[in-house]
């Protein structure tokens, strides 16, 4: 199962420095998220009192749709993910350096330059509850090996998307790695384990939509096919733990509970089928709150 490369991507490595010591959440993702966000919205918002979902200009607003989704033909999804790959890290210092990828997908990456804005305004807003201060040092495009901003200078050429590559390959045994906090539903019951049955119908899913969404092209994939398929592969290693995260939501002004799992499981069967799926996940992510950071893994082929 080839995944064309009808949808493009875009993304971005971003490097900021502590400019004081202080205390950060141990997991950056939403943190970012809000930060960028709200320097997003500051740039474009012109009726900040109003709810995006109730404002009548939320169709033609570049933040109503890279932060709420409205109107989607395909859904509620964001077209945005991010990496961040600290963890565990709360005490910051003077000149320790925070790096996090945000890829961009679809047709948002016309609006690259507005991330970019947004990125830089970053800069000149502090973080967390205790608004520590950090300052932007570079952006590159890590796929190119080239620079998007440094020093004051913005390398405009650099700013382009590439096709999403995700070709297929041989294989019969892959560890999948979640080394983010992952939330896969079934029947709205969060697994504390994930089987590859699980990891394929979210991917199908989350993926289709992202093109409904973003590039107009509706994948036609047979699911219930592939999960045939995919229920004959078996788990034969698996090591898992509970997340209780939470956040909190400026929208509704108080803490939400986002309960997630990370770890790790081998699979054994015919995993060729499936592997230019799971190249793509690698770069769109897998299951909900992608935005904050969510559900990033790696791929280990035997």
């Amino acid at each position: 199962m080839n995944i064309d490369k009808h949808m493009e991507i875009l993304t971005l490595r971003v490097f900021f420095n502590a400019k004081e010591a202080g205390h950060l959440p141990a997991y950056l993702g939403s943190t970012l998220r809000g930060i960028l966000g709200h320097c997003m919205r500051d740039l474009v918002c012109t009726q900040p009192g109003v709810q995006c979902h109730l404002c009548q200009v939320s169709h033609d607003c570049g933040y109503a749709n890279s932060f709420n989704s409205p109107g989607n033909v395909g859904g509620a999804v964001n077209p945005f993910v991010l990496y961040v790959p600290v963890r565990d890290k709360k005490i910051w210092k003077f000149g320790d350096t925070c790096v996090f990828d945000i890829t961009i997908i679809g047709d948002a990456t016309r609006s690259a330059g507005f991330y970019l804005d947004g990125l830089l305004a970053m800069g000149e807003r502090g973080w967390g509850a205790n608004r520590l201060r950090f300052s932007i040092v570079q952006i590159t495009n890590p796929l190119h090996n080239t620079l998007i901003w440094s020093g004051g200078k913005t390398w405009l050429r650099n700013l382009h998307s590439s096709p999403l590559i995700a070709e297929e390959r041989t294989a019969s045994s892959v560890l999948i790695r979640f080394d983010t906090p992952t939330r896969i539903l079934v029947k709205h019951k969060l697994q504390r384990k994930l089987t590859f049955e699980n990891i394929v119908q979210s991917l199908i899913r989350r993926i289709g939509l992202l093109s409904h969404a973003y590039t107009g092209h509706i994948i036609p994939w047979d699911e219930d096919a592939l999960l045939e398929k995919a229920r004959s592969v078996r788990t034969v290693e698996e090591n898992w733990r509970f997340v209780d995260f939470e956040r909190y939501s400026m929208t509704y002004d108080r803490k939400l509970a986002l309960p997630a799992i990370e770890g790790w499981a081998r699979y054994e069967g015919d995993i060729t089928p499936f592997t230019s799926l799971l190249a793509a996940g690698i770069k769109l992510h897998i299951g909900k709150n992608a935005t904050h950071g969510f559900g990033h893994y790696e791929v280990f082929y035997g």
